[in-house]
């Protein structure tokens, strides 16, 4: 039997923490919310673009490099809020924001939005959540994640195989046969997008694009992927939402840039509560939620040290031998 005949465990735990009158409160849907974070995060972003020209050729390039490479890769948040059209009640804007930002962050909008919900449907059940950090992680499969070197070379053939309708047939179970087609074109558009891009650049001056996105955007992510470690990582591998998603206490302004991202077993809890919301929802139910994190900084040595020895759940649970592989650290 493959993996595709069979009926896996969906994720589950929300009727254990809250009913849907509970959290009815929580689902309203803001224009005003979304405008004002996106217009925030875009003008740090426009304003450490603005002090990347100013210091190039010193060495508070340096600096201001890093500071503005890691607000480019916090764009992963409207990306992810976006994908689930919640960050806006004007669904038309929400559309126009998620393409927009996608393009930026180098991900393609509706292949995305396909893989992110089946990571919501089975949370941390391996062999069916794109989303999952390598089975049995050694401490060089950790730093490999982190760096983002699987990132890139997943994204590299997304750009360069789709747009050709060849798409990996391990991914091929999240996305609707009636789909492919719509992805297809839209990684179409996206190639002449960024070719028009590399053309134009070309012809007038290749260093614009390098300096202001491409750079960064290497510079950034491993920020990103050492951060989006701690939603899972050491997480139970169980379809358990209580266990196998963890919320990490940081700072106002992490919370403020990630677009509360950090409450995330909240928002796999409900994930149609906007991020606004979850703070609330957080402060009402968090109580009820096993997985907690002290901070990026503890939660990463502690999946880096039982990597290092070879221990943890990616070890403790090996994959069955009817499951087939799928790609791995989606998004």
């Amino acid at each position: 039997m493959t993996i595709m005949e069979q009926a896996p465990l969906k994720a589950f735990g929300q009727e254990y923490v809250l009913t849907k009158k509970d959290y009815k409160p929580y689902l309203k849907r803001s224009n005003k919310h979304g405008l004002i974070r996106f217009g925030v995060h875009m003008g740090l972003i426009a304003v450490a673009a603005g002090l990347v020209s100013v210091t190039l050729g010193t060495w508070w390039i340096v600096p201001v490099m890093a500071v503005y490479a890691i607000l480019l890769a916090f764009l992963f948040a409207p990306v992810h809020e976006c994908s689930h059209g919640t960050t806006f009640r004007n669904r038309r804007l929400n559309e126009v924001i998620f393409w927009i930002v996608c393009l930026i962050y180098m991900v393609p909008p509706t292949f995305f939005r396909y893989a992110h919900a089946t990571h919501h449907t089975y949370t941390q059940i391996r062999g069916w959540d794109p989303d999952m950090l390598p089975e049995r992680m050694t401490a060089s499969a950790y730093i490999k994640f982190v760096l983002g070197f699987t990132f890139w070379q997943r994204n590299i053939k997304w750009f360069l195989f789709h747009p050709f309708g060849k798409i990996d047939p391990t991914q091929r179970y999240f996305l609707p046969q009636s789909e492919i087609p719509r992805v297809v074109r839209e990684a179409r558009i996206i190639f002449m997008i960024y070719a028009g891009i590399a053309g134009v650049s070309i012809v007038f001056n290749p260093w614009i694009p390098l300096i202001y996105w491409v750079i960064p955007r290497l510079v950034g992510e491993p920020f990103m992927r050492w951060m989006r470690i701690s939603e899972h990582g050491e997480c139970e591998e169980n379809g358990d939402l209580r266990e196998n998603t963890r919320t990490t206490y940081t700072s106002g302004i992490i919370r403020y840039l990630f677009w509360e991202m950090p409450y995330h077993a909240e928002h796999h809890l409900c994930p149609m509560v906007p991020f606004h919301a979850l703070g609330r929802l957080h402060e009402k139910f968090g109580h009820k939620l096993h997985a907690v994190g002290d901070g990026y900084m503890s939660i990463n040595k502690d999946v880096y040290v039982k990597a290092k020895q070879k221990q943890g759940v990616t070890w403790d649970n090996p994959t069955s031998s009817v499951h087939q592989p799928v790609s791995q650290e989606f998004s």
